[in-house]
């Protein structure tokens, strides 16, 4: 679940000057301050959308704006603690760590798979966006478990599935849970490729992967 939202902050800066207030209309302590917003997703990755600085008086509030180039310099240190500032960098740090994860398990499963195609065995498992395989497919995204029943020569015996899923990951899901075992997941009829069909069919991208137990 996605938890977002925004909340404004006041920073008291402390009494800068003691100088007469057009409001209250005598010499008033004058504070500077700091308004700022900040948005956030899960309540840890942050980044400021508002800020604005001001010098007001310490009894009636009232003052004028102040620009941020002009303020910083002169402060010993940032009013805005460093998380909201820069707690969107951690999201990004985490994107970029899941893509580079996707990335490095990709070229292993594609390695993996180039393997196993190579030298086919009974009982090693595909998962095959199979509507590549039919004529008229209710869908083009298909997929589903098929399992090598037997190897003859050039030649490849399946197994084929019963069911079918719109993502790889419901047939890998099925893999990982053991569903593939189960005596009805696989329909009582067979389908023979040659191995060079089923090449192509890697090469078209409707192999996602082979599991070999």
């Amino acid at each position: 679940m996605l938890i977002w939202g925004s909340k404004g902050e006041i920073a008291d800066l402390g009494v800068q000057a003691t100088h007469n207030c057009p409001t209250c209309e005598r010499d008033r302590p004058f504070k500077l301050a700091l308004q700022y917003k900040v948005h956030h997703i899960w309540y840890l990755f942050k980044w400021v959308t508002q800020k604005q600085y001001m010098l007001v008086c310490d009894v009636c509030h009232r003052g004028s704006k102040l620009e941020a180039k002009e303020v910083e310099p002169k402060l010993a240190r940032h009013p805005i603690p460093l998380l909201s500032r820069y707690g969107w960098t951690l999201l990004v740090g985490l994107i970029a760590v899941v893509v580079a994860f996707s990335s490095f398990e990709g070229q292993q499963r594609n390695t993996r798979t180039a393997e196993l195609l190579g030298a086919p065995r009974a009982n090693d498992l595909y998962v095959v966006n199979v509507a590549k395989l039919l004529k008229n497919p209710e869908s083009s995204l298909m997929y589903g478990v098929m399992r090598v029943k037997s190897v003859h020569g050039s030649e490849i015996e399946f197994d084929v599935p019963t069911v079918t899923y719109s993502k790889a990951a419901g047939a890998t899901k099925d893999i990982s849970r053991g569903k593939v075992s189960s005596s009805d997941y696989f329909a009582p009829r067979t389908l023979s490729l040659p191995m060079a069909e089923v090449q192509a069919l890697r090469n078209d991208g409707a192999i996602h992967s082979v599991e070999r137990n």
